[in-house]
């Protein structure tokens, strides 16, 4: 799949370049190439020409061959944002109640979405720049991959097939061609992960590391007392100061608000008869259903270079295949299973499901000579050769379902409703080009909108950044009432959609700046949070103290006896073993087990709640492997070339990415 990278440019031809782009400035001005322009993207990414591949970035030429034959692919606002948008409601659905706002919004998440879509754009680069393509059937095949596209192994038919895309906002074209575009950016970090394979001996190797035991012995260190000073008065006040986050109110406001509904407007007309009628001639095909057309086909492949021989050879196949189709008796889903070249539907008897007409607005998810020679085809025939980029298709029409058309007289009552929520959306469309109209006019008085909109104002309790009840429970309706422009200047907002045809303007009454509450108030709080970090800060220096004695040579049993406690053994512990506890698992196989007159090798677990303790390992026993079987060895093996060639995986995106230059605003995320 990997292409081999065309030869480097140099030497005298990028001199040749280089002088080109110097006459052009001479003749021109180099003030036509340099003029100001204001910048508007969220990251840029420069990378040589495909043809000039070791271009040059630094110094003078560098600058030039950057500024005129370096190609750019720039990621603008309004795709961050999407993107941006997209993982923030994917996060709130999986977190749920726990969702943090304040987290998902800082500057460190937006970083690690925008560094997902530039390698995303450095792949697409990569791939086009490589030659890397996918036909229609690769992208046929990795849609029949998905759950809930196929049911028990089956395509679930055209008509699931569009509610299962209308249901994600999808049309057929572009769903398809968001496959294609995952299919070629995965082309080449695949092939790479591909190469992570385990060999024989480290397999035994690692599989004895995996069966390890160790015998271990840790002394488990009591926690120190707290000095009695520790939380005194001034302490005391210097912690509630230091961290004052901790123990400051949290800012609210309280807003007023109009809410404008198309759902509550009431609709005064009545559509006549002719009016149903004419709807109903308009949008005829919503009442009725397409003709079905259910097909198969044989492919014979032919690559992308093929010579006029290779193709008339080819035809010439799927001819031969064509006549054997035809003939009395013939078995097609047998012909196809012996002869298609196409592994996504060869096992299943040549089936491409239901193929429905393409139209400009919905395009068909099979070539147009592919698609025409089904609609030119009676029920169960078999088609002369059609060639596509793919190849050589041999076309059978499986099923042919006739469509149907419902009479008016069976849709009046639905027309008649829609009727009515079309009037209403007319009207709430007017109503929200009459409220903008009265913001404009009176953009510090909500009470002055309302009169003009004949709309009651309301108004809700205190909220915060992060929660609130009614209309303050939409992040949309927080995300306004805390800007600068409500807070500060306590302008009416512009309409916030909440809904369908739903929008809500607000004004803040009211703001409460967070405040760091007094000491007294909180006292108990900043005592417990300080003598929790005073333990804690004593607990870690006393550890690592016996830790350094330990090192330069006590034992353990020693330090034990000072402490008054006795070492406790644990004899047969596995690899991340839950006993004696898990970070003391961990730690007793970084260490190398105790050798006669050497000085261990002591480590430090840190357990849970602040505590501590000392560790040794006192024996190893290797892994024995003989008591795998062959299947979980194979298990063992698959899982751990899947690691491998996931960091191999990761390993060429970053290598990759280090041959492109990626400026990134900030400021514009």
């Amino acid at each position: 799949m990997l292409q081999r990278i065309r030869e480097h440019t140099s030497g005298w031809f990028a001199w040749v370049v280089i002088g080109l782009i110097i006459f052009a400035m001479a003749f021109f001005g180099i003030e036509q190439y340099f003029q100001t322009r204001i910048d508007t993207y969220s990251a840029k990414i420069e990378s040589p020409p495909s043809w000039w591949r070791d271009a040059p970035s630094d110094g003078a030429t560098g600058r030039l061959a950057r500024a005129f034959v370096w190609d750019t692919v720039e990621i603008s606002q309004a795709e961050f944002r999407e993107r941006f948008d997209r993982y923030r409601e994917q996060v709130r659905a999986r977190a749920g109640d726990a969702y943090d706002a304040e987290q998902v919004e800082s500057i460190e998440t937006k970083r690690l979405v925008l560094d997902g879509l530039v390698d995303e754009k450095i792949l697409e680069i990569a791939a086009q720049r490589d030659g890397v393509a996918v036909d229609a059937s690769q992208i046929r095949k990795a849609i029949l991959e998905i759950d809930g596209i196929t049911q028990d192994g089956e395509f679930i038919g055209e008509d699931a097939y569009k509610i299962w895309l209308q249901s994600r906002g999808l049309t057929a074209a572009g769903f398809e061609a968001l496959i294609a575009r995952q299919l070629t950016t995965s082309t080449l970090p695949d092939a790479v992960a591909e190469s992570g394979l385990v060999g024989d001996a480290e397999l035994e190797n690692l599989l004895k590391l995996q069966q390890e035991t160790r015998d271990l012995r840790f002394v488990e260190i009591p926690p120190p007392a707290l000095p009695a000073d520790a939380t005194n008065d001034a302490a005391l006040a210097e912690w509630h100061s230091a961290n004052a986050e901790r123990y400051s109110t949290e800012e609210t406001v309280t807003i007023s608000y109009l809410e404008l509904d198309a759902a509550s407007i009431a609709v005064a007309s009545e559509p006549t008869e002719q009016d149903l009628r004419d709807r109903y001639e308009s949008e005829k095909g919503r009442f009725g259903t397409e003709e079905e057309r259910v097909a198969a086909h044989i492919l014979v492949a032919l690559p992308a270079d093929a010579d006029d021989a290779a193709i008339e050879a080819a035809r010439a196949k799927a001819a031969g295949i064509a006549e054997q189709a035809r003939a009395e008796g013939a078995d097609f889903a047998a012909l196809a299973a012996a002869n298609s070249e196409d592994l996504g539907s060869k096992d299943l008897g040549g089936d491409l499901g239901t193929i429905a007409r393409s139209t400009e607005d919905a395009p068909g998810l099979y070539p147009k000579p592919l698609e025409d020679a089904v609609y030119a085809l009676a029920e169960g025939g078999v088609s002369d050769p059609v060639r596509t980029d793919a190849g050589w298709h041999v076309i059978k029409l499986t099923q042919l379902v006739a469509g149907s058309q419902q009479p008016f007289e069976a849709v009046r009552d639905q027309l008649a409703a829609e009727f009515g929520e079309s009037e209403r959306e007319r009207l709430f469309n007017e109503k929200s080009g009459t409220l903008i109209d009265a913001i404009l006019r009176e953009p510090n008085s909500l009470p002055a909108v309302a009169r003009a909109m004949e709309i009651d104002v309301q108004s809700t309790a205190a909220f915060t950044r992060a929660t609130g009840d009614g209309v303050a429970a939409i992040e949309a309706v927080r995300a306004a009432a805390f800007s600068r422009s409500q807070k500060d200047d306590r302008l009416v907002s512009d309409p916030i959609e909440i809904g369908p045809n739903q929008v809500v303007v607000l004004q803040v009454t009211e703001h409460a700046p967070s405040a760091l509450r007094p000491l007294a108030e909180v006292r108990d709080q900043v005592q417990a949070d300080l003598q929790a970090d005073r333990l804690a800060t004593a607990a870690r220096e006393r550890a690592e103290a016996l830790l350094e004695r330990a090192r330069k040579g006590e034992t353990l049993e020693a330090l034990a006896t000072e402490l008054g406690i006795v070492p406790q053994d644990s004899n047969g512990v596995a690899r991340q073993a839950g006993f004696p506890d898990p970070a003391i698992a961990t730690e007793a196989f970084r260490l190398l087990p105790i050798e006669a007159g050497k000085p261990a090798d002591v480590g430090l677990a840190e357990l849970s709640g602040g505590r501590f303790a000392l560790v040794v390992a006192t024996k190893v026993t290797p892994g024995d492997t003989s008591t795998l079987t062959p299947d979980v060895r194979s298990q063992i093996r698959a899982q751990l070339a899947q690691m491998r060639g996931d960091m191999e995986r990761q390993a060429f995106v970053k290598a990759l990415r280090g041959q492109f230059e990626v400026t990134v605003a900030e400021e514009r995320l």
